[in-house]
């Protein structure tokens, strides 16, 4: 997903004549200015990635995703039970329309409740994720990843299962048709079963915040500040250029966790192989070749595997 590229920081200038309009003449909240700055930054990008790489067209719907689930995480809709009749929500075609550019990619009006857009979002990650998921589940042991891939899974099956129940029941609810599109093989539970997730393997706190597959989005309304310096740095590391690009590019290897802990482990080792090398230098030097090979290996292929989680596009 893209998301974790939204999620950029840009500090109002005065420079932006329809933020700086809207910030006057309407009542919005104080967090306003800052998301209106940052929302037409990302339609900038968005216009130059899509009007250059044909292939980068699917930003539309996660940009659309991603205003409301910003919106949700700041707590600046008033309306929780419809969030299309939010005043802030009225505001943004005004923003988007501002763009020319934006004519091809229409700024969706989702007439639901705070509750059925997250389990729609949910569902619609999940459909970009599960490929991965399946991909992967075979060597999941090699790679080390497993508590994270079960968390991940078993957070979805919850949802999934209550969707279930509600499509039953009201199959016009508006995360049904991503619901119907889930295959029997790609359920969560299925999953679960083929990964051999046990309760040791779930962790919640793993999933709190997307650490899987994006950087966390916007923090909890009382801190000063729209974005957070974690965003700034996942961002920053991606960027190809000073204004930053939605063209993907590989993700700075000291920032993932796998290879924080490929590190750790073989930190770990050296203590004992200082302790051969005392003994027989020959001996020492053979073992310390084979570890140093090996860990260089899994760690190329768990970066390659988180940028595929990052970059799926």
């Amino acid at each position: 997903m893209q998301y974790e590229k939204f999620n950029r920081h840009v500090k109002p200038d005065g420079n932006n004549q329809i933020c700086e309009k809207l910030s006057v003449e309407t009542n919005m909240p104080k967090k306003f200015k800052n998301f209106c700055y940052i929302l037409s930054k990302n339609i900038e990008e968005a216009c130059i990635t899509m009007n250059s790489l044909p292939q980068k067209s699917g930003l539309c719907e996660p940009l659309n995703y991603w205003v409301y689930d910003t919106l949700i995480k700041n707590e600046l809709l008033n309306n929780k039970k419809d969030i299309s009749e939010s005043e802030i929500i009225k505001e943004l075609p005004k923003i988007w329309d501002h763009y020319s550019c934006m004519q091809n990619c229409i700024l969706n009006k989702y007439n639901m409740s705070v509750t059925d857009f997250k389990y729609m979002k949910e569902l619609y990650d999940y459909t970009s994720h599960y490929l991965t998921i399946d991909k992967y589940k075979s060597i999941i042991d090699a790679i080390g990843c497993k508590e994270r891939y079960c968390s991940y899974i078993n957070k979805v099956d919850k949802i999934y299962n209550i969707v279930n129940g509600l499509c039953s029941s009201s199959p016009s609810k508006p995360y049904c048709s991503l619901f119907s599109k889930i295959q029997q093989e790609n359920i969560p539970s299925e999953y679960l079963k083929q990964y051999g997730c046990t309760e040791t393997d779930i962790d919640d706190s793993l999933v709190k915040d997307e650490k899987i597959f994006s950087a966390p989005l916007l923090p909890d309304p009382q801190e000063k500040s729209i974005t957070r310096s974690v965003s700034e740095t996942s961002f920053s590391s991606t960027e190809t250029s000073p204004e930053g690009s939605f063209q993907d590019a590989p993700e700075d290897p000291s920032s993932n966790s796998s290879v924080n802990v490929g590190l750790s482990t073989f930190g770990m080792s050296l203590v004992p192989l200082f302790l051969i090398y005392k003994v027989k230098i020959n001996a020492y030097f053979i073992i310390f070749t084979f570890i140093m090979n090996e860990l260089f290996s899994i760690i190329k292929i768990k970066q390659k595997i988180y940028i595929t989680f990052l970059f799926p596009f």
